[in-house]
């Protein structure tokens, strides 16, 4: 087929001229498939609200089309929907008219661009919410940051030297005003009642309008959920009984690799890397499978572009994932990623992100972090039963568990999120980050069916979007970096007037745990934070460098210390 434009030579199945983005013709701009086909307007009334949140203009200058392309797309896109019962309504930010404002109830049209704040963005999700006669309970937003701009807040931990801010949409759940900003910086905002199950689309630098439809057609495909048949799982071997206890409830969905692959390979089912790299994972990867684990490291240099990984013992991670793996999935799916900078977009193209990458091919949902995310690390004597889980573990295993139980994609991370901050210590400052740093991307009506096709019958579950913490709850806490003192990182210097404690115990007490289970050997901390917590408690964290100099992704272990001298956690970056 040739595009009646400018002659372009296009596939058959395109809907837009990837080189002039003319519009194809045809009869109807999405397909509905034989199976689901019956199931359209078998409800009463509408199922569920969402709006998309776009700027149409600048989405179209994103996607190298014209502006009247997109609208008619979403449009068609949303008159589908209907038939299934789901109403999802259109919000073009760059066009929008308020019902009511100032005197004598007088119109008001704004036209958001890339100068406009983000309360102004906020004040027209207000202003939607409150006319809206049955108000939305999803919002979906469609563009990369600089369509619908992704906020990026203060991050809670002073002084550390990775980031300095955290990019997250969870700001959207909370569009009550400017005022929310500060909130958010000091865990208030956990008080307070979420609106909105957020999910966004995002595009890469090479991106056109074929993106855009080919997602949302793959939406209309599984507006009764994704069948889940199948399940992959692929960790650093440092993790692997935390992972195997992660992804405890989709076990049973993996292969079975006894016989096949030698032991060294898998653990319980779930690949282990860098046994298992870059060169030889397409030879296991399982293309079929409806939900990917990774419980993997990650980076945020430009050439970091997919996952790593680290054999037992040694300093040095290798690259095991690249984007073009995720390219090779052939069924919708969804991917849960513990990976630091795992789900990161911004300024990047489909062959730099492993979230470009994967959502524009047949993944529908991707859970993943915009920072460097913390999780636990196997000790000497961890098994898969005693495993100890926090902040992204808690994450992870708490987005699959809210799937298997029919939750809505956006639905399953407001749970995680809650019980991130339910497993924490009110204030702790790597759980605040936790809960920030994750975002959700893709629709957030999303959901799977377990039943494959049983779930045609689908009822939206409903949850109270109440606080995450109780109002009497305190969440005030100071972080407070320690400058090392005259004996250059010695932990006597650092932690003399933090415990009353035995000092020379201590520190062999950290450096033999952390040579035990990790084969880290003595060195310095790179450096030390105090948390002071409102009920005047308070607790150390000394950060260690694990890799090695000339690795291109940085590793750390964060050991927690209560001021009697204890030690709490030991966490890993991922």
């Amino acid at each position: 087929m040739y595009c009646p434009q400018c002659g372009t030579k296009i596939d058959d199945e395109a809907r837009f001229c990837p080189e002039c983005g003319t519009r194809i013709e045809v009869e109807s701009k999405f397909v509905l498939s034989e199976n689901i086909k019956g199931f359209f307007g078998s409800r009463e009334k509408y199922a569920v609200n969402c709006i998309i949140f776009t700027n149409i203009s600048l989405l179209s200058k994103e996607l190298k089309t014209e502006p009247q392309a997109i609208k008619e797309l979403l449009n068609s896109f949303i008159e589908i929907k209907k038939k299934a019962k789901i109403l999802y309504t259109l919000i073009d930010v760059g066009d929008y008219t308020y019902y009511k404002s100032g005197f004598f109830s007088s119109a008001k049209k704004v036209s958001l661009n890339q100068k406009s704040t983000l309360w102004e963005y906020m004040e027209i999700l207000m202003d939607v919410y409150k006319h809206h006669e049955t108000r939305p309970e999803y919002l979906f937003i469609i563009g990369s940051n600089n369509v619908i701009p992704m906020p990026s807040v203060k991050h809670y931990v002073a002084n550390d030297k990775n980031d300095d801010s955290i990019d997250t949409d969870i700001l959207y759940s909370y569009p009550y005003g400017s005022n929310m900003l500060p909130l958010l910086e000091n865990q208030e905002i956990f008080k307070q009642e979420q609106l909105f199950n957020v999910g966004r689309l995002p595009f890469g630098s090479d991106s056109d309008i074929n993106d855009l439809y080919s997602y949302l057609q793959r939406d209309v495909d599984n507006t009764f959920g994704i069948p889940f048949t199948q399940a992959y799982g692929q960790c650093d071997p440092n993790w692997k009984n935390v992972s195997t206890k992660v992804a405890s409830l989709i076990l049973p969905f993996m292969r079975n690799f006894d016989g096949r692959l030698a032991d060294q390979y898998y653990y319980n089912r779930i690949i282990l890397s860098p046994m298992i790299d870059e060169g030889n994972v397409e030879q296991i990867f399982d293309t079929d499978s409806s939900l990917y684990f990774y419980n993997l490291h990650g980076g945020k240099a430009i050439k970091v572009r997919g996952y790593a990984g680290a054999p037992r013992g040694e300093r040095c991670t290798r690259m095991v994932l690249q984007p073009e793996h995720m390219r090779t999935a052939q069924q919708p799916n969804i991917v849960v990623c513990e990976a630091c900078y795992g789900a990161r977009f911004i300024a990047l193209d489909k062959h730099h992100s492993m979230l470009l990458s994967s959502i524009h091919n047949n993944t529908m949902t991707f859970l993943g972090s915009s920072r460097v995310a913390w999780g636990c690390t196997d000790q000497e004597n961890t098994t898969p039963q005693n495993a100890r889980l926090s902040n992204a573990d808690i994450m992870a295993f708490t987005f699959m568990w809210a799937l298997t139980e029919g939750y809505s994609t956006g639905q399953a991370i407001f749970l995680a999120r809650e019980n991130v901050l339910k497993n924490s210590k009110p204030g702790n400052p790597i759980s605040a980050l936790t809960v920030v740093e994750f975002n959700l991307f893709g629709d957030p009506l999303i959901f799977i069916d377990l039943n494959k096709n049983k779930a045609l019958q689908h009822e939206y579950k409903s949850i109270s979007k109440s606080a995450f913490v109780d109002e009497c709850v305190n969440t005030k806490c100071s972080v407070k970096y320690i400058k090392e003192g005259e004996e250059k990182g010695s932990l006597l210097e650092l932690v003399r007037s933090a415990t009353d404690a035995n000092i020379a115990h201590l520190r062999n007490t950290i450096e033999k745990e952390l040579y035990n289970s990790f084969g880290l050997t003595p060195r310095p901390a790179e450096s030390t934070f105090k948390i002071s917590y409102s009920d005047g408690s308070e607790e150390y964290n000394f950060k260690y460098k694990s890799s090695e100099p000339e690795s291109d992704i940085a590793t750390y272990y964060l050991v927690t210390i209560d001021s009697n001298g204890n030690i709490k956690e030991i966490n890993s970056s991922k």
